[in-house]
């Protein structure tokens, strides 16, 4: 979602004027304003818990402008989850928990985000399905004693808790999670264990040797999130807090491990093999100069000699220099580094839709899928440059090579509302000339069309049975199909 310099004041200003998919940008906004002015009050304040609710309220309708298969709407449910699951954790009120796993989940599953916040993602949902979890301790009351020491088991289950333990492995298996999430992943996995027995659940008996250790790792990390700030540490800390329910015992009451010495030796470790040499992988940055190379740009990083590419009477690259270029292009999309500036990212995204859109050309007959992800690459170019950059007109305006004759709003309506948010501001700004905006003008009707046709869409389809004139309403959808 875009940063702004504007003031919170200037976004809901700026927002009274606004309606439909043209809200978006500055909505998403203003979210993250709100969330990060939040997390510098005390989380009991008032104003916290305005803020907050004002953020999910923004965070929600940017959510829902966003149409399935959009490739920012992944980001937004991140965002969105995030910010109920806090409210979630922070009142211990249960009612939004189910929507907050709903789109952690979507973002999971659909998403691409770095590998550190991926894993704080995953964090968040194993903490939201653990603490909902709690809510069946009530059925430890059938385990006696004897039952949790021996391991006698009842057949319920409770699929949370293993969600949250496939969750929690998988952050703990990552290379590159920070040191913090880490023991927060290890600890709740054996809180989920310790629950497991509670709940008479999972295949071992209760270890209280385990449960010692997991009394004093608790209180340590209690006493080190305390310390945190108030993002994710808040989370954290709050999360360890309702999950002390699990270990809600009294210090006298806490079960001790007396063992007996003996006279056993240590068995003989492995002598662990020193890894492999790994050749040095290419840097972003030298990727990015390649896929320059590729595209034939004489090593210059020019936008408009990119977009120049696009136009009917230009002859493209080979097809192999193309194939070479989507192919780098990918691979520094998908480094796990973070070396490039905006700009570069920017134009990395740039020239990938140009690529695709080159690879289209060349193979007419395709199933146009190359469009399509073409047009995806090139809202994240545009979304990814500031509204006075002076080479975003140059990037929405080569929207119109991404629209076929054939079907010009294929696959436009997941883009729609986002190309329009970009335009609208684009076109906000005044500091076009008459003729750019004019193309830029007729591009954004282009973008609205193809919006309120997929509303038409699914508005015909819910037509109740007993309208009379349903077949003019279908005949005027057919067109924009």
């Amino acid at each position: 979602m875009p940063q702004t310099t504007e003031t919170i004041d200037e976004l809901r200003a700026r927002l009274a004027t606004l309606s439909g998919p043209a809200r978006t940008e500055p909505l998403g906004s203003l979210a993250q304003k709100l969330f990060q002015r939040m997390t510098t009050a005390p989380l009991d304040s008032l104003s916290a818990r305005t803020d907050l609710d004002e953020a999910i309220q923004c965070a929600d309708e940017v959510y829902g402008h966003h149409r399935e298969g959009d490739p920012q709407r992944p980001q937004v449910a991140a965002f969105l989850g995030y910010l109920l699951a806090f409210r979630t954790v922070r009142t211990g009120d249960g009612t939004h928990r189910p929507r907050a796993v709903e789109l952690l989940e979507e973002a999971i599953e659909h998403g691409r985000f770095q590998v550190s916040y991926l894993a704080i993602l995953r964090l968040v949902l194993a903490m939201l399905l653990f603490t909902g979890a709690q809510n069946q301790l009530t059925g430890m009351v059938t385990q006696t004693p004897a039952d949790l020491l021996s391991g006698r088991r009842s057949p319920a289950a409770l699929p949370d808790i293993d969600r949250a333990e496939e969750l929690l492995h998988t952050v703990c298996d990552t290379d590159g999670v920070s040191a913090d999430v880490s023991e927060m992943a290890d600890l709740l996995l054996q809180l989920c264990d310790l629950m497991k027995a509670m709940l008479g659940l999972g295949d071992r008996p209760l270890d209280l040797s385990s449960m010692q250790n997991l009394f004093a790792r608790f209180t340590e990390l209690q006493a080190r999130m305390a310390n945190g700030g108030a993002g994710f540490s808040s989370l954290m800390r709050k999360a360890i807090e309702s999950g002390a329910g699990v270990l809600n015992v009294r210090p006298d009451e806490v079960p001790v491990i007396i063992v007996e010495d003996a006279a056993e030796e240590s068995p003989a470790v492995a002598r662990a093999e020193a890894p492999a040499e790994v050749p040095p992988q290419p840097v972003q940055a030298e990727l990015l100069q390649s896929l320059v190379a590729s595209l034939s740009l004489d090593g210059r990083r020019t936008w408009r000699t990119a977009a120049e590419l696009l136009l009917p009477d230009t002859a493209p690259p080979t097809v192999e220099s193309v194939d070479t270029a989507i192919a780098l292009a990918s691979e520094v999309l998908e480094s796990e580094t973070a070396e490039l500036s905006e700009e570069d990212t920017a134009f990395t995204h740039f020239a990938h839709a140009v690529a695709l859109r080159l690879r289209r050309r060349a193979d007419p007959d395709g199933d146009g899928s190359d469009c399509e992800l073409g047009a995806r690459a090139l809202l994240s170019a545009a979304r990814a440059l500031p509204i006075d950059h002076p080479e975003l007109p140059v990037v929405l305006r080569c929207l119109g090579a991404f629209l076929p004759p054939e079907r010009p709003l294929a696959g436009l309506d997941a883009l729609a509302a986002g190309f329009t948010g970009r335009l609208d501001a684009l076109l906000g700004s005044g500091n076009l000339a008459a003729d750019r905006a004019a193309e830029l003008h007729a591009l954004r009707c282009a973008c609205r069309t193809a919006f309120a046709a997929a509303e038409l869409r699914k508005a015909v389809e819910g037509l109740p049975a007993g309208y009379p004139w349903p077949v003019s309403l279908k005949a005027a959808a057919q067109p924009l199909a």
